[in-house]
């Protein structure tokens, strides 16, 4: 007969307690019970620094610009906390699976739900059907805590501005929950093989922690959102209650010295770290051993008996998951009305609205619902409503944010904004051979003929792109390679970039049936630019007229016609630029309007003063080429006779995302491209 035992054990691991007697008065039971209830304030107000760094950070950047760095403080914390829990359970021989869980449930779901049922109201008030489908989307992840995975594949060119997104905060809860799932099993398996525990913990931190050392180096997003990146710095949190657990003797003054080193540790990473550096990575070191050290020094030392457990900093602390939750869906809503960052008074109220309804929630939601009785049925309803809002999301999704909302004041048509409808009836080819074209992000073709036009550029060619082949006539169709741009004739041999322009470059060259090509690539990528306006700064440029008049001269060796495709005008994103009121009732909108960006008009002669030496370029280019055909959008892309650029034309909106023109504007642009292509070359 097969021994049943681990099987025995295995469902007790998961329904119920693993190894103990049933007696109430049980030591080991007792002792657990004792030092759950060990609570420590001063790590309340380690949490209450944590979350004030990252409110601050979000509400006034300019304050604390490490302030982000907060997340990973609460890392530390939660790894200490829940395997400190788990450990004590696993000695007296209680810990069980399903009890674990029930206690996530009650700690987690509460405050979340009344926030997400928050956003979905808001936004069901403030965001246009693009915007509110998004937020269902976000919403679906909230509740199925994979906000990290959605928003990691959505990062990109092709992403809108992160302060647009109300729930994107909830990707480290995404991580933390991620990380939970496995962890207990992890813990308890190790229990039984306790010799090996210590270097399970070092394994899983060490692992995790060189994995966001390599990964940072080529993908700072992937570093920042996967939870593999992510793993370790709760894991050293975890082997810190093991540590902790073994009582090692430490001097009063070495806990002093550590405690205050820890202190400086957590400072220099909120002043010193910002947004520009390469973070996580090595950078995340200095928070989250900054929070080790605050934790292992233990609650005697002075500085955490006398700062950490502060009353006003431990009343943060007990608030700091629901404010946590608020703050940043209030300054996302706020940054959504005004089409840019609100005023500093606006910011303060709003976060002091975040701290109110943090503490309306802590007090009448999650503190009676954590010390109630332990209800089944609470659970279950905490669980039913947060599967509802999930089902709740995915319809917003699916009805695609309930475009017969109206909004009475709007100054165009949303569903205008789209770029790329038909992207799905493009072929991958390109010319090319098929291991080459993983190393583009642009091979594309339309329709099965053999392409005769060819575009060789960046993300400003794709958005042109789809109306070309769109109004593209019988035998005259279109391919695209992307992203790459004239090659640079000093460039390095193993450079990257420079491989896939040459490859891009010669294999038009060398293809008899490609008889036209255009170049079209975002006056950036030739002249250093103001982010906001587009003008070009008065930071030295490096000449690019050399490789683009080279490439320009190999083509027209080869037969082919060039065309050299000037940039539109640029605009912010044009979610920005939507404005009116969003409601049926005049005396609603009064505080329900959306605001215009100042920057979404643009007079033609500023546009022109702003590009002046990227027009010299191009005719420096035509001086040297007479073949070269100029085509220039603009025309088409602002009212002249007024001296006016916008971003909507006819209540339709001209833009996609960034500056990036929508399918409404190329199908305009390629019907008049095309008509200037087919006359002859001047």
């Amino acid at each position: 007969m097969n021994d049943i035992r681990p099987v025995q054990k295995l469902r007790s691991l998961i329904f119920g307690s693993i190894a103990a007697p049933a007696s109430a008065d049980h030591p080991a039971r007792s002792e657990a019970r004792s030092k759950r209830s060990d609570y420590r304030p001063d790590i309340d107000g380690l949490r209450a620094i944590a979350v004030l760094a990252v409110v601050i950070f979000h509400a006034f950047p300019s304050l604390l610009q490490g302030g982000f760095v907060g997340v990973d403080i609460f890392f530390v914390i939660s790894g200490f906390l829940i395997s400190k829990h788990i450990r004590e359970e696993l000695s007296a021989g209680t810990f069980s699976i399903k009890t674990f869980y029930a206690r996530r449930v009650r700690r987690i779901f509460p405050a979340l739900s009344v926030v997400l049922l928050a956003c979905v109201a808001m936004g069901w008030v403030i965001l246009t059907p693009g915007e509110y489908e998004q937020l269902g989307k976000h919403v679906v992840a909230g509740t199925a805590f994979i906000s990290n995975i959605i928003f990691w594949k959505e990062a990109g060119y092709f992403d809108n501005a992160a302060d647009t997104k109300p729930l994107l905060h909830l990707w480290s809860l995404g991580i933390e929950e991620q990380f939970y799932i496995v962890w207990p099993l992890f813990l308890a398996f190790f229990w039984r093989y306790s010799r090996h525990l210590a270097w399970a913990f070092m394994g899983v931190l060490g692992i995790s922690l060189a994995y966001s050392l390599m990964t940072v180096q080529h993908d700072v997003v992937a570093d920042f959102y996967s939870p593999l990146t992510r793993f370790w710095e709760l894991a050293l949190g975890a082997g810190l209650a093991h540590l902790a657990a073994h009582k090692p003797a430490i001097s009063a003054m070495n806990r002093a010295f550590i405690s205050w080193l820890g202190l400086g540790l957590i400072l220099s990473a909120i002043l010193i770290v910002n947004r520009d550096d390469a973070f996580p990575g090595a950078w995340a070191l200095l928070p989250t051993l900054g929070a080790a050290c605050l934790i292992y020094a233990g609650e005697q030392t002075w500085l955490n008996r006398r700062l950490l457990s502060h009353r006003l900093l431990v009343w943060f602390g007990l608030i700091s998951y629901p404010l946590y939750l608020w703050h940043w869906p209030l300054l996302s809503f706020a940054r959504i009305m005004e089409s840019g960052t609100p005023s500093i008074e606006v910011r303060f109220w709003l976060v002091t609205a975040s701290i109110l309804l943090a503490w309306l929630t802590y007090r009448f939601l999650e503190h009676p619902i954590r010390s109630g009785p332990r209800s089944r049925k609470i659970i279950w309803m905490l669980c039913l409503s947060m599967l509802a809002l999930g089902a709740i999301g995915l319809t917003i999704k699916k009805q695609d944010g309930f475009k017969s909302r109206q909004f009475s004041m709007l100054n165009g048509d949303y569903s205008s904004m789209q770029l790329g409808a038909d992207r799905e009836k493009l072929h991958r080819e390109c010319g090319l051979a098929e291991a080459q074209k993983s190393g583009f992000q642009y091979c594309l073709r339309g329709g099965t003929e053999e392409p005769r036009y060819a575009l060789l550029g960046d993300s400003k060619g794709e958005a042109l792109f789809y109306g070309l082949v769109r109004e593209a006539k019988p035998g005259r169709q279109w391919m695209m390679i992307g992203s790459v741009f004239p090659p640079e004739p000093e460039a390095a041999a193993d450079d990257r970039q420079q491989i896939k322009n040459r490859l891009a470059l010669e294999s038009v060259v060398h293809n008899p049936a490609i008889e036209v090509v255009a170049l079209t690539v975002a006056l950036r990528g030739i002249f250093p630019v103001d982010s906001n306006t587009g003008f070009i700064t008065t930071a030295p440029a490096p000449d690019k007229t050399a490789s683009y008049s080279r490439t320009i001269q190999l083509l027209e060796q080869a037969g082919k016609r060039v065309v050299f495709v000037i940039d539109n005008p640029t605009f912010p994103d044009p979610t920005s630029c939507i404005s009116g009121g969003m409601t049926s009732s005049s005396f609603l909108n009064q505080f329900l309007r959306r605001k215009e960006n100042p920057l979404c008009t643009l007079r033609y002669t500023d546009h022109l003063a702003g590009t002046r030496a990227y027009r010299q370029f191009i005719g420096e280019l035509q001086r040297r080429h007479p073949a070269l055909t100029v085509y220039d959008p603009t025309p088409l892309l602002c009212d002249i006779p007024r001296n006016l650029c916008t971003i909507t034309h006819e209540g339709k909106f001209l833009y996609s995302y960034g500056d990036h023109i929508s399918d409404y504007a190329n199908t305009l642009i390629a019907r008049d491209m095309l008509t200037v292509i087919g006359k002859p070359a001047p």
